[in-house]
């Protein structure tokens, strides 16, 4: 490989997309603001929608011009199509380029490369606009966000499957929401006396964390991102419709993954088989271990 494509695979391979990158994108697809605007921009909006428009509304057409139609891809086709060139900031300081080392080449040849390959990606910058996303360094965690997103999910998809609503210190033992509350509730079949407290302090933390992932869906649709400031949109949750497009998306996912694999191109492992998938694993084994202790104890 010549100096030049060498230098173009090395700074192509520092792009991938990040888990925090991706979180935006399945926050965006839940923001109600940003289900106005796509509706505005493809078949338009009724006269009940118009006058639920939030007043900053300008903004979010703003960053629907810029991100487009997520409904209808999957991310890793959208990294490649919008989201890479979009959410990097190329003037950001602190987006550092990892740069492998061939030992076996002499010092002036490593450091003839090394300069060809600093100059090369300063410019790569110098050429592109800062990004109008702009992308918070905070104490939010991913963990989080995904415990987040997963509880919104969760009760657009127990509402959908029951026909009903689901009162949240409920929602907190049917996903095993991790509170000392839950534990307590995981056999509550009704609403006691006795499991009060319990139902009350769960029902608050759940609410706390439905009302973080609104903030966090409708900050990311005005391009700020991960964002709990609160903000007031008039607007709210429409959880079933959020587990339906959520699912639309899994369903796309698959398929694109699917065609890729079967004509032969790598695909980067999903986030459930990078993170959940080994964790679950080693949580198994931890299991596993505990219970074949206490055997041995109990001979």
């Amino acid at each position: 490989m010549n100096t030049d494509r060498k230098i173009l695979s090395l700074l192509a391979s520092t792009r991938h997309a990040t888990d925090k990158e991706e979180a935006f994108f399945d926050f965006l697809i839940a923001s109600p603001s940003y289900q106005l605007a796509h509706r505005q921009r493809t078949v338009g909006l009724t006269k009940s929608e118009k006058g639920q428009l939030p007043t900053d509304f300008k903004r979010v057409l703003e960053i629907y011009e810029l991100c487009g139609n997520i409904y209808e891809t999957e991310f890793e086709d959208w990294w490649e199509e919008r989201g890479r060139d979009l959410l990097r900031d190329p003037n950001d300081a602190g987006n550092l380029i990892a740069y492998p080392v061939d030992l076996a080449q002499s010092p002036n040849r490593l450091i003839a490369e090394f300069t060809a390959f600093v100059r090369q990606a300063k410019a790569d910058r110098s050429s592109k606009r800062r990004s109008a996303i702009r992308f918070l360094t905070n104490k939010v965690r991913l963990s989080a966000l995904h415990a987040r997103l997963a509880l919104v999910n969760d009760k657009g998809r127990i509402e959908r499957k029951t026909g009903k609503k689901i009162s949240n210190w409920r929602l907190g033992v049917e996903v095993k929401l991790k509170s000392k509350w839950t534990d307590e509730l995981k056999t509550a079949t009704k609403n006691t006396i006795d499991n009060l407290e319990a139902r009350t302090s769960l029902g608050i933390l759940v609410s706390k964390h439905l009302k973080e992932s609104f903030y966090l869906a409708e900050n990311a649709a005005r391009g700020v991102f991960p964002s709990l400031e609160p903000i007031d949109t008039g607007l709210s949750f429409n959880y079933e419709q959020i587990w339906v497009l959520s699912a639309q998306q899994i369903k796309i996912a698959h398929n694109r993954r699917r065609e890729k694999i079967n004509s032969g191109v790598s695909v980067r492992k999903t986030y459930y088989e990078r993170k959940v998938k080994p964790m679950i694993k080693r949580q198994k084994a931890i299991e596993a271990m505990v219970q074949a202790r206490l055997l041995l104890q109990s001979l």
